[in-house]
């Protein structure tokens, strides 16, 4: 039994579908302040037995690790051999409690079959979801998958007209999907990016706060979840760093270095 581990950095909502697992919208920003922001896949080649992924690029330190660009397609994985995820292990920001006009998430977001999409949605259907705060204060969902040996996961995007294509990971893959904003001039923080994925909430102008009161939040999240603290462990690769997980999973986390766009303001959120 291998595991395999996917971080999530950046703008994502998480949405649990009742019982079939998880729902990640990766959201666009065409025609806005925050037009200007990249959305990748970035793993260890090394790790990968074969893709179909088009544009891959070098990139990491030493052009160590490859970077698949994702735009609009609907993203789904096999191979695993978990349960479905029933919620999110641990606490994350709450999008209904960034802003008291918020009541919904706009169609051409929440649907993956909207006309009008604006952006890529992520179904797990099987793996354990946690979301991971760091020493720097970001929140992060992670998604610990087990599958058969020899096999590992595979994830697969419907790319609309022009098909499907695929990353067939090896047993023990890690790897890390990103979606990162470069903040605008004017706005304090990228989470109120968030904003304009809602009903009712372009006008928001505090970011989201972890629950009840759902107060206004000028720069930070308020999180009671405990920090989790890095211990030195033996580097598996040179150009990562590790880092242990002592909670309900035992798998080895292993951390990209951070991009220098990426706001390490609290990174995911959670809807409803």
């Amino acid at each position: 039994m291998s595991v395999t581990s996917i971080q999530f950095i950046g703008l994502f909502v998480v949405m649990m579908n009742s019982g079939a697992g998880m729902h990640l919208l990766l959201p666009h920003f065409p025609g806005t302040p925050y037009a200007n922001h990249v959305s990748i896949i970035q793993y260890n080649p090394q790790q990968v037995l074969s893709t179909t992924w088009p544009g891959v690029t070098a990139c990491g330190l030493n052009d160590s690790m490859r970077c698949a660009p994702i735009a609009l397609e609907t993203i789904t994985f096999t191979g695993a051999v978990d349960p479905a995820p029933t919620d999110v292990v641990g606490d994350m920001p709450h999008l209904r409690c960034c802003c008291a006009s918020m009541t919904d998430i706009l169609p051409k977001y929440k649907d993956p079959a909207a006309t009008d999409k604006a952006g890529a949605h992520i179904f797990v259907a099987q793996g354990m979801v946690e979301a991971i705060t760091g020493a720097n204060g970001r929140t992060d969902t992670w998604v610990t998958m087990h599958s058969a040996d020899p096999v590992g996961i595979t994830l697969t995007a419907n790319a609309g007209t022009t098909g499907s294509v695929n990353i067939v990971f090896k047993p023990g893959a890690q790897f890390t999907i990103e979606n990162s904003v470069l903040p605008a001039p004017t706005s304090p923080s990228h989470f109120l990016a968030y904003y304009l994925m809602g009903s009712g909430s372009s006008s928001c102008t505090a970011v989201p706060s972890d629950g009840p009161p759902c107060a206004p939040r000028d720069t930070e999240c308020s999180l009671t979840r405990t920090v989790v603290k890095k211990q030195p462990v033996a580097k598996k690769q040179p150009a990562q760093r590790v880092q242990p997980r002592t909670a309900s999973s035992s798998a080895i986390r292993t951390l990209r270095p951070k991009r220098d766009s990426l706001d390490s303001d609290c990174s995911n959120s959670h809807w409803p």
